[in-house]
């Protein structure tokens, strides 16, 4: 069943504004600036991305092609190009990223609005905004939406790229984690809380805290593993079975719907539903003690209310496994 209810009078954590056709999320106390929302305007492309993966909601997919502005064909720009913004509406942007543009294409792909995505990938700058330039790997992704007739070009230089920069962060990460203590594997899903993390984090000395900042994050990993699943299935060369193999072996066992993107279909039924939604949108953090991710901070009556509806990281998880499991 769906936990999906749209509106932003909604009790819940998260909601889907049916007016700006985003999907938002109230801020943490402690976050909370004065004169502004204080929604998530600064993610609300990246969430609503992942809401309709995981609801394909006709609303969410246009407040998804709200956020890509047509500009150029002019005396100016003689070229039409499509720049995107964090939120609909939130024009003027210097700030907007790769996370957000990367998770809006792959929803539009995984819910086979192909005219539309090759419309926006086709024409999209590679100077996304004044603070963000699309990764050569990125740059390939995106031309393989665009209709490009390279395939087995951009599919090669989308693997080679992740092969060379996935191998160094993982060796750099197992390196940081004897360093600060990162154990992974140790905690399950619905076992985590922040506390993992700020046991961890309290007895750190100087060169510690230094040495977390470098960490590859959960949520770069998860942007990985979605470039990874929207990639051609028709096309398999061996450098992508090197780079699904390394993502693989690096992912967490209780990530499942990482494991999922990346092919292993030895998830199961139970696991899936035996899953409790978390304050935070759980795949894309480390349980390892690398990041707080915000869950388990609230007390039981807290989450009851506040996590019933708009379940997002449990309704994405199970669309996906029945995405894949029904490709079987």
């Amino acid at each position: 069943m769906s936990s999906l209810k749209k509106g932003k009078d909604v009790v819940a954590k998260k909601f889907f504004c049916t007016e700006d056709k985003m999907m938002y999320e109230h801020a943490w106390e402690w976050a909370k600036k004065e004169g502004h929302k204080n929604v998530g305007e600064g993610d609300a492309l990246w969430r609503t991305g992942l809401a309709y993966i995981a609801w394909k909601d006709p609303e969410m997919k246009e407040g998804i092609l709200g956020c890509y502005r047509k500009f150029g064909g002019n005396y100016h720009f003689k070229k039409e190009k499509y720049q995107a913004s964090r939120a609909t509406g939130r024009y003027g942007e210097d700030d907007v990223s790769r996370d957000q543009v990367i998770m809006s294409l792959a929803a539009l792909h995984v819910n086979g609005d192909y005219v539309d995505l090759e419309e926006i990938a086709g024409k999209l700058p590679y100077k996304l905004s004044r603070r963000f330039i699309m990764t050569p790997g990125m740059w390939s992704w995106v031309k393989l939406f665009a209709g490009s007739k390279w395939k087995k070009f951009h599919v090669n230089f989308v693997c080679l790229n992740g092969i060379v920069g996935d191998g160094l962060a993982f060796t750099s990460n197992r390196i940081i984690a004897k360093i600060c203590g990162f154990k992974r594997n140790k905690v399950k899903n619905n076992k985590y809380t922040s506390r993992v993390h700020y046991d961890l984090k309290e007895k750190w000395n100087k060169f510690q805290t230094a040495a977390s900042k470098a960490y590859y994050h959960g949520f770069a990993f998860h942007l990985t593993c979605w470039t990874y699943y929207t990639l051609p299935q028709d096309y398999n060369p061996i450098l992508k079975k090197i780079w699904g193999k390394m993502l693989i072996n690096y992912c967490e066992e209780q990530n499942f719907l990482c494991r999922l993107l990346l092919g292993d279909t030895s998830v199961t039924k139970r696991e899936v539903t035996l899953y409790r939604s978390r304050e935070g949108f759980r795949w894309q953090a480390y349980l390892d003690g690398s990041w707080p991710n915000y869950n388990g901070e609230k007390p039981k009556e807290w989450q009851r209310k506040y996590l019933k509806w708009n379940q997002l990281d449990k309704d994405c998880l199970i669309t996906m496994y029945n995405k894949i499991k029904n490709k079987q």
